[in-house]
């Protein structure tokens, strides 16, 4: 996998983080509201991370 699209990857993934922990440490929000804010970036962090274990065994699987 090319180094450079796993940095742009996991860059964006930590930026995903920031903005998850600012909703969190949002007083103004309720449980819920947080729960609704929260889900979509916990999704978009897990379909990226499975993207990368993804694309890391197809280039072991092409290696062989």
């Amino acid at each position: 996998m090319d180094k450079k699209f796993r940095e742009c990857v996991e860059s964006y993934i930590k930026e995903l983080e920031k903005e998850f922990m600012k909703i969190l440490e949002n007083p103004k929000m309720d449980k819920k509201a947080k729960n609704l804010a929260t889900k979509p970036l916990a999704t978009k962090k897990k379909i990226l991370l499975n993207t990368l274990d993804a694309l890391e065994l197809i280039e072991k699987e092409s290696k062989k």
